[in-house]
């Protein structure tokens, strides 16, 4: 989760005193004493629902209900009359924005709809850009502090920001056409993880291509999809040196589905190479010739396999080129695990 997210869903939590501070406090729709947290106290019941402080008579809650539902713009206050939480719900679907602030007047979250929904609680048009230009909002968490920065247009989030502690940023989001990229960084400022989506609507997206990096920034994996979610690739790399550690290539669908698979050593020269039946939800079955190599490039192995797995001959050299073995299945497949 997102640290801009996470200070959103941090204060949503802090709700829960207030929401017992509703049950003591007084409320009635259009008069009428009421319970919000008893749905039999407002079942049916229509109008402007308020919550105040019975100690001071300020406002602390007030929204609108239709038979029972809550529905529209409702707004929370903090004990001092600050504006809390401002909410608009609509059914199907529920709320479809909010913005929240902490004790201080800042705002500590924000979730826009696709037209301004909030006024005049919130400017909501201002906020979530739906004017002439782009909008930059800053959120911050209850003490003050900010933690991150948020771009909307029209109504859309086109770049988001979360800081660490010290300000440096700890993961960022942006929006390019119909791609999502989300990038995430160590507290020192190197990048340790970058994804690619493609968004299918609003609301669902498929991953294309991920990336993970070294302490010292370094690519350590590189993984690929496919625009139904099928793996392409998935590629690793040696910490130490940045050099190609393994390679998976992926082809095929369903139970013809394989895999063609090369490990390296570190030097960059291969180890092996060899294909794998790799159908879905299911181990790896090797098919075909497999070999093995030394770090100086010479052959050193090789294994054949025919389609059902089954090992069909086994042949090994020395460094020099020299033949040691060769083996037909029936030989190979007796020999001891030692050997």
């Amino acid at each position: 989760m997102s640290r801009w997210l996470a200070a959103g869903v941090l204060t949503t939590l802090l709700l829960g005193p207030v929401a017992a501070a509703h049950a003591a406090s007084m409320c009635d729709i259009d008069g009428r004493p009421v319970q919000p947290a008893d749905p039999a106290s407002i079942a049916g019941k229509s109008g402007v629902l308020r919550c105040k402080d019975p100690a001071t008579g300020r406002l602390l809650r007030e929204s609108t209900y239709d038979g029972g539902q809550e529905l529209g713009l409702a707004r929370t206050f903090h004990p001092d009359g600050k504006l809390r939480r401002a909410a608009y719900r609509a059914e199907p679907g529920g709320e479809r924005a909010v913005a929240e602030f902490s004790a201080r007047g800042q705002l500590t979250f924000l979730r826009c709809a696709d037209k301004p929904l909030l006024d005049p609680a919130v400017d909501d048009r201002r906020l979530c850009g739906f004017e002439k230009t782009a909008s930059t909002v800053e959120l911050f968490d209850d003490k003050g502090v900010l933690r991150s920065r948020v771009v909307y247009v029209q109504g859309r989030r086109q770049r988001a920001e979360s800081l660490y502690d010290n300000g440096k940023v700890a993961s960022l989001e942006e929006f390019s056409g119909n791609q999502r990229i989300e990038r995430q960084f160590s507290s020192s400022g190197v990048k340790r993880r970058e994804s690619v989506s493609v968004l299918l609507d609003r609301n669902r997206s498929v991953r294309q291509r991920t990336l993970e990096y070294s302490e010292r920034g370094w690519l350590v994996r590189d993984q690929r999809w496919d625009l139904n979610g099928e793996l392409l690739r998935d590629d690793s790399y040696y910490t130490v040196n940045g050099q190609p550690k393994t390679k998976f290539a992926y082809n095929g669908a369903g139970a013809d589905r394989a895999v063609d698979v090369i490990e390296y050593f570190e030097n960059g020269q291969r180890a092996a190479e060899g294909r794998f039946l790799a159908p879905a939800s299911a181990p790896l079955l090797p098919v075909g010739l497999h070999r093995r190599f030394n770090d100086r490039g010479a052959l050193v192995g090789e294994i054949s396999y025919d389609d059902k797995g089954q090992l069909q001959q086994e042949r090994r050299w020395d460094d020099a080129g020299q033949l040691l073995q060769s083996e037909p299945a029936a030989a190979a497949a007796a020999k001891p695990p030692s050997q």
